[in-house]
């Protein structure tokens, strides 16, 4: 029954958006006029900043990879990263992740397992924290300038200043000794949690992870990943910059080829809401449909049509998740060919 509701959730969620969608009064054929209008060297541009979007991120792994002295080609970590995207969105509850899929095709470049997992964390957590520090100024900016009105102050900006206080005190206070204790207390209560309430539970996948083993791992883990950062932390904040960039002009294009053409600063309101949505919606396999939806009720928020918001929420998808992720299950087929290869080899 809970398999069930799990996998029917997210359809009825998209039905009862879609519904609602339709009710504004969606005239296709105005969809379909704004589809065929559509400057389409736009959309060839949008392809190009999503592609230097990945190739900040292969560059990110790259300098990642540098302090545990492994070279993997540019070329090679770009591939890879085209491959994970289309696995995660593909099966992202099956055993052969992304992160497992990264491990492997590694391994030939003398790329440890342990080495490979630290940076593949460290990659989420950078990209995670990247999007929410992003999202912090440009809300902020627009509510204090936009519709609200210079020094308007209201519930939401003032929810936005506490969690931005919060962060700062949480990073002046990290090492005081009131905070180390509360850590290491909230840490003792999380390893207590995991023994008796999921190792308990899911023996058979758990089974072999008691809390001591887990603790060692996550403070190995922990180290390294404050390593990684000391490094190289200006070059790894230009590449977050540069994909965050990327992202945002990709989604610009989209918009001026269907003839809109929003300020800069509701340009970047629109990508933080929009890498929400693909954040909310990344569970489902693709997103299918409701991404599309949830989108195109967003962009309707912002004065454009029904249609023209559905227009752009398609040729965005097609854009930023479709043709990468095409271009990814082609990469994955080729990488996959060649690490057969390399095992036949090792074999013989």
């Amino acid at each position: 029954m809970k398999t069930y509701i799990k996998r029917s959730f997210p359809f009825f969620v998209t039905l009862l958006l879609a519904v609602l969608f339709l009710r504004r009064g969606i005239q296709w054929h105005d969809l379909q006029a704004a589809l065929h209008q559509a400057q389409w060297g736009w959309l060839l541009l949008a392809l190009f900043w999503q592609a230097g979007a990945y190739g900040a991120v292969a560059w990110l792994n790259e300098l990642l990879l540098q302090r545990y002295g492994a070279r993997v080609p540019f070329g090679k970590q770009y591939v890879i990263q085209l491959a994970m995207a289309f696995i995660e969105a593909a099966v992202p509850t099956a055993s052969v992740s992304g992160a497992v899929l990264r491990i492997r095709l590694l391994k030939p470049h003398h790329v440890s397992a342990d080495v490979a997992t630290v940076t593949t964390m460290a990659e989420m957590g950078l990209i995670s924290a990247s999007v929410v520090l992003f999202a912090l100024p440009v809300i902020g900016s627009v509510m204090l300038n936009g519709a609200l009105g210079m020094g308007t102050l209201n519930r939401w900006l003032l929810i936005l200043i506490g969690i931005a206080v919060l962060i700062i005190i949480m990073i002046k206070q990290w090492r005081a000794r009131r905070f180390v204790q509360f850590r290491a207390q909230a840490f003792q209560a999380f390893l207590r949690f995991w023994d008796h309430q999921l190792r308990s539970r899911w023996t058979q996948q758990l089974g072999a992870w008691p809390s001591q083993r887990l603790h060692k791992r996550l403070q190995y883990l922990g180290v390294e990943f404050a390593l990684l950062l000391h490094e190289r932390p200006f070059a790894i904040l230009l590449t977050l910059l540069a994909r965050s960039g990327f992202e945002a002009l990709g989604l610009m294009m989209c918009f001026y080829a269907l003839g809109q053409y929003p300020p800069i600063a509701t340009i970047l309101l629109i990508y933080t809401f929009t890498i929400a949505i693909n954040t909310l919606v990344g569970a489902i396999p693709g997103g299918i449909g409701l991404a599309e939806v949830s989108l195109a009720a967003l962009y309707a928020q912002f004065g454009i049509s029904t249609e023209m918001a559905l227009a752009i929420a398609l040729t965005y998808r097609l854009t930023d998740y479709w043709l990468p992720r095409l271009v990814g299950g082609i990469a994955w087929l080729w990488l996959e060919r060649g690490y057969s290869r390399q095992l036949a080899e090792v074999t013989v």
